[in-house]
């Protein structure tokens, strides 16, 4: 009978540490890999980048060590022995807990620091307690407390698991804007523009960076306004003022993009574009970038001055030019617009404009109509230029 427990206890442990080592690879790995680059990034004043793999090779390997420490320091109840997990789990927590403000500085948050260092405290004791006491112990003579210890372990881990997950960083938001950021440095431009939820995702460098990967497919005119650019957006370029655009590395893909760095940054992003242009050095990206502009910018003016020059009159306009420009000629209402009645727009357009005015001014309730609006045209330049 001994034997035969002994066995069970040796198979529960492995299996045990086998859960541990996968959970705590897939958390570092896929879960919190762009947290920890963001922070190393900003604690290295920008000086070194994190490899994911070696990351994460790294802290999983520290995890079991402190799991061996724990369990050669500590004596556990057969029942309970799942909770020699518990330091190594909730300092991983605590070690992705990372938090970044509007300046870009990268911090843990207090109320995380103080959960863990009042449960570690209390851990020796309560561990000491529970092996003194017979309920969570598996008797020799017994068998069918072995299956018990079995589902209760597990279930430790598991409980232990959510712990973790719930003290890392769980930012949805911020977690896809550092994935779009990775992706756009390794190159996997139509991997980031599938990343997130555009009805949701509102952050102005999440836009940024996903310029840039529409920039890179030729699609920037046709899928921009199907994510949710903030009303405060004025441009798809950084800006040495304000908010941090860049957590993992630096903006030189999108510089690299347009083909050359402004040499004042902070000048508005369509003087610049403009003089670039008028240069003939930048890229043709560039020609994207400010239209975009304009129609972030809601400048309708500023933008059909500009549409003409860059695109054939023998071939439609990208979608969203199509609706601005559909827009344009229904707000003036004039009988001629010169070069623009030469730009091709689809019918289909046209049509979808009408809906979508029948829709404005439909008589309902202003929540339900609003409802309607959005569940029918996010995703239309027209929706986000009379968006609220």
């Amino acid at each position: 009978m001994r034997n035969r427990r002994n066995s069970s206890n040796m198979a529960l442990n492995v299996v045990c540490t086998v859960i541990f080592v996968i959970i705590t690879f897939i958390y570092y790995y896929s879960f919190q890999g762009d947290i920890l680059g963001m922070t190393q990034y900003a604690w290295s004043d920008h000086e070194t980048h994190y490899d994911r793999l070696t990351g994460c090779l790294i802290f999983t390997a520290i995890a079991i060590l402190i799991k061996s420490l724990t369990g050669f320091l500590l004596e556990f109840p057969q029942r309970l022995k799942a909770l020699v997990y518990l330091p190594a789990m909730m300092l991983s927590g605590l070690a992705t807990a990372e938090t970044v403000d509007s300046n870009g500085n990268v911090s843990i948050p207090w109320g995380v620091i103080i959960f863990t260092v009042v449960v570690l405290t209390l851990y020796p004791f309560v561990v000491s307690k529970l092996k003194n006491l017979s309920d969570y112990n598996v008797s020799e003579r017994d068998g069918s407390t072995i299956l018990t210890a079995w589902w209760t372990n597990i279930l430790v881990i598991l409980l232990l698991t959510v712990m973790m997950y719930s003290m890392g960083n769980t930012d949805r938001t911020l977690h896809t804007r550092l994935k779009v950021e990775r992706l756009c440095h390794e190159g996997k431009y139509d991997e980031a523009l599938a990343v997130g939820v555009p009805k949701y995702d509102r952050d102005k460098a999440l836009t940024m960076w996903r310029a840039l990967a529409l920039a890179k497919t030729d699609a920037m005119g046709e899928r921009l306004f199907r994510y949710n650019i903030s009303n405060a957006q004025k441009t798809l370029l950084p800006k040495q003022t304000g908010e941090p655009h860049a957590l993992l590395r630096d903006c030189y893909p999108i510089w690299q993009a347009l083909g050359f760095v402004p040499r004042k940054i902070d000048e508005r992003s369509e003087w610049y574009l403009k003089r670039e242009i008028r240069r003939g050095t930048a890229r043709s990206a560039v020609k994207d970038y400010l239209l975009c502009t304009y129609l972030i910018n809601k400048d309708l003016d500023g933008f059909v001055e500009t549409l003409p020059k860059y695109y054939d009159k023998e071939k439609s306009l990208p979608k969203h030019y199509a609706e601005a420009l559909v827009l344009y000629k229904g707000i003036k209402r004039e009988e001629g617009y010169g070069e623009l009645d030469s730009l091709k727009i689809d019918d289909g357009v046209k049509v979808d404009y009408n809906d979508f005015l029948a829709m404005m001014r439909a008589k309902k309730p202003m929540l339900k109509k609003q409802a309607d609006i959005r569940d029918n045209y996010f995703g239309t330049y027209w929706y986000f230029y009379f968006r609220k």
